[in-house]
This record gives C-alpha cells, structure tokens and sequence, in this order.
C-alpha cells in the first residue's frame, strides 16, 4: 500500500474531521468512488460513440422501443 500526505487547510480539515472518524479510510472511499464513476462514464461514452457508428435505424421507434422492453423483460424477469 503506498502512502501520501495531504495537507488541507483548517477549514477542510475540519469537514473531513465531521464526516469520518477514520480520515483515512474516507479518503479511500473517495478514491474507489472517483474510479468507479470515471469506469462508469468511459462505459457510457464508448456505448454512445457505438449508437453513433451504427448509423440511422429503418426501424419505428416504437419497433425500437418494443424491442428494448422485449430485451430488458428477458433479463430483468
């Protein structure tokens, strides 16, 4: 594990001190959430650059729309 000093002014050293007993592990938390969002919004912008790709549908919206749901219902039960 490596190790880092932050220094934070009186005013965020304080909030950090009201939010978490374990500074710490706050701060790790903190780090894991950032990672997960960040691998959360490349997901998000590699699925619209491959709705982008694949070019203008022949099909209704509503064909779409029926479809999605037929697709969701088989996963979701």
């Amino acid at each position: 594990m490596g190790k880092m000093s932050v220094s934070l002014d009186e005013q965020s050293w304080s909030w950090l001190e009201e939010q978490a007993a374990d500074a710490e592990a706050y701060v790790n938390a903190l780090v894991h959430q950032d990672q997960q969002r960040k691998s959360e919004l490349a997901v998000l912008k590699q699925s619209i650059q491959d709705g982008l790709d694949s070019g203008v549908s022949e099909r209704t919206v509503d064909e779409i729309w029926a479809q999605a749901k037929q697709r969701y219902q088989a996963k979701h039960g």
